[in-house]
Formats: C-alpha cells, sequence, structure tokens
C-alpha cells in the first residue's frame, strides 16, 4: 500500500475493529482529491505493547472486535500527524438488550496524557463509575470533543457493563476524525474552484414536518438517517429513527454520533466524515452514497431554503447539476414534494465545509 505523509490540519483516521492483515496501514492516500483531509486507514492491535484488551477476542475472519462480560479494550496512542484542537469519533457496535457501552478518549501534547473523557454510550451504562466529558484544556460538547490547546496524539477505550456470557459486544468499526480549525478557517478564504461533474442519486423524498407536532421541528437528522436507510433498502420511519437516537442527557434528537450508531443498529453502517472539496463530494455519489451535512447558517446566506436561519441542521446531498448547483433533499421543507432542491455550491460551500464540513456516510 503507498504510504503518504499525513496532512497537517485535518485526519480522518478510519479504523475497523481488526483486519487480516499483520499491520495497520498508518497513512494510506485517499483515492479522491481532498485538500485538507487525509485518510488514515488503520486497525487496533490487541497484541501491540500500548494497546490493551481485557475479557476481549479479535475475529480476524469477520473483521471485528469482541468484548464479553467486564471486558474494555484500549487502543494504542494514535499520532495526528499535525496539532489538532477537534477530535470527533464514530462507531458501528451490537449491544445486547440490557447491556451498554461507553466510549472514552484521552489527548496528550508533549505532556502526560488528559483524563478520560466521555464521548459516547450505547445502550444503558448505569453500571458505570462517574464520568466526566471536561477538563482544565477541554470539553466534549454533545458529540466532539473541543480544546483550548492543541494536542497531537490521542487514544480510545470501550468499556461494557451487563454484558452475559455468550453475547458479547461486537465492535464492527470506529472511526476518528482530527481537525485543526485554524488551518479549516484558512481552507475557505478563496473562490469556489472549477465546478465538479454532474452527477445525481435516485433518494426518497421525507420531510420532517409530515411528524406529530412535538418532533416535526427537531428531527431534521433522523428524517435524513431514514431518507438514507431507504436509499440503502432498509426503509424506515423518522419517527423510529428519532426514539432509537434520542439523546436524553442533552435532549436532542441530532447527536451526530448516535444517529450513524443508529443506523448500523437497524442494519446500515455508517461513519462520520468532515469534508472540505466538491471532488470529494463527487466521488462518495459516484460510490452510490449520500451525504447528509451538517450547516450553520446565518440570515440570507442560503439562497431557497426553506428557513431564513439556523444554529444547525441536517440535511442531504443527493447530487450535483455540473453547473455550480448541489441537489439535495432539505428535510424542512413543508411537504415532502418540496423536499428536493437545488442550492448554490458557493453557498453551501460557506455554510457547510467553511462550518466544519461533517457528513454523515450511511450505506458504507
Amino acid at each position: 500500500m503507498i504510504r503518504t505523509a499525513p496532512s497537517r490540519s485535518i485526519i480522518l483516521l478510519l479504523l475497523a475493529a481488526c483486519a487480516s492483515t499483520p499491520e495497520p496501514a498508518r497513512n494510506s492516500a485517499p483515492s479522491f482529491g481532498e485538500p485538507l483531509h487525509r485518510f488514515i486507514v488503520g486497525v487496533p492491535q490487541a497484541s501491540a505493547d500500548d494497546a490493551h484488551l481485557r475479557n476481549g477476542s479479535l475475529d480476524l475472519e469477520r473483521e471485528r472486535l469482541m468484548l464479553g462480560p467486564e471486558g474494555w479494550f484500549e487502543s494504542a496512542p494514535v499520532d495526528a500527524g499535525g496539532p489538532f484542537d477537534q477530535l470527533l469519533m464514530s462507531w458501528n457496535v451490537h449491544v445486547p438488550e440490557d447491556a451498554g457501552v461507553l466510549l472514552e478518549v484521552s489527548v496528550q501534547d508533549d505532556g502526560p496524557w488528559s483524563p478520560w473523557l466521555h464521548l459516547a454510550d450505547w445502550g444503558s451504562i448505569e453500571q458505570a463509575d462517574p464520568t466526566t466529558r471536561y477538563y482544565d484544556r477541554g470539553t466534549v460538547q454533545v458529540d466532539i470533543l473541543h480544546l483550548e490547546e492543541s494536542m497531537h496524539r490521542a487514544r480510545y477505550r470501550m468499556r461494557v457493563f451487563g454484558v452475559q456470557s455468550g453475547d458479547p459486544v461486537v465492535v464492527q468499526r470506529t472511526t476518528m476524525t482530527f481537525t485543526s480549525s485554524q488551518d479549516l478557517n484558512m481552507r475557505f478564504e478563496r473562490p469556489l474552484p472549477a465546478f465538479p461533474a454532474a452527477v445525481q442519486l435516485t433518494v426518497p423524498a421525507l420531510s420532517q414536518r409530515d411528524a406529530p407536532s412535538d418532533l416535526s421541528s427537531r428531527i431534521c437528522s433522523p428524517t435524513c438517517v431514514a431518507m438514507a436507510m431507504a436509499h440503502a433498502g432498509r426503509p424506515v420511519s423518522p419517527t423510529t429513527v428519532a426514539r432509537l437516537v434520542f439523546d436524553e442527557e442533552h435532549d436532542i434528537y441530532g447527536n451526530w454520533v448516535r444517529s450513524v450508531q443508529g443506523a448500523f443498529e437497524l442494519g446500515v453502517p455508517g461513519v462520520l466524515v468532515r469534508l472540505s472539496s466538491w471532488d470529494a463530494v463527487e466521488h462518495f455519489l459516484r460510490q452510490d452514497m449520500p451525504l447528509i451535512i451538517s450547516v450553520k447558517v446565518r440570515l440570507g446566506e442560503l439562497t431557497d431554503a426553506p428557513y431564513g436561519n439556523t444554529p444547525g441542521h441536517l440535511l442531504m446531498i443527493t447530487g450535483l447539476d455540473g453547473n455550480g448547483g448541489g441537489l439535495v433533499n432539505d428535510p424542512a421543507a413543508s411537504t415532502a414534494q418540496d423536499v428536493a432542491r437545488t442550492y448554490r455550491l458557493d453557498e453551501l460551500e460557506r455554510v457547510w465545509m467553511a462550518r466544519g464540513g461533517l457528513a454523515y456516510l450511511i450505506g458504507r
């Protein structure tokens, strides 16, 4: 495999739970143009001196990690290849009924490791000791770790609770994305390059406004996940997704990590990524992969949107028109017939890529 030097700014680390290759591919060149993000594919190695596994096993043939009663896995330290001040993770994990799994992260610069920070959980973790989401140099803000100072390395651990013998927690995949917000801001101080080629996917259109009134203004993310599920051949209602992914601690339905994990629970795998180029978007669309994107819109920034502004909203990119337009399904439309629409790429770049470039890829 070709090895390349990691990008200084944003690095995406895709980790399968295990793999048949004996050594992880630390720096793997992406197969599409991506100026900010470097995709690094690797695997947790339980046999490594600096990784730890208790009451668990690696299934190399099926590429997964299994954790039994009171099991836990701690990854080896991951070198980000440059400074970062944001850390995002996602996972695909099967959790037995009445059991739970906790995902924690720790970061390091040139000094000691940070305390373990609670990043995500799935199932019941009532048996877990008290956890924390902040320390003096950073805070987990719902689903992403924001740091006051740049770090260079990270590690994560998974701990299981309530697991019975013979029915383990099964980890299929974890992902990590490291971001330098300073480099991200600098990247978008330039005109939009040449328009990408036309491509269009056929994705069922769903409006969040069709949900009961107590939910309809809150379930843009579950509605987008339901559209992606339908595109993948596993149709499910937005309200079913909403009930599954609801983040009780923060009282939201749009927790990014829970949204991707919820899709996996319903039968379709997925990952969280951050993108900064339309070449990357075109790449995924040509792989039959619509992109669920997170936008922040100030008044007048997104022409023809069914809202003037929003501090946070999820919509789906389904194609590119080849003439500077992005084809989208926006669940905020009042009816399903109005969901499909076209937004300008330069405006989408401003409200999406320049504000983090977060996307769910459901179906990979």
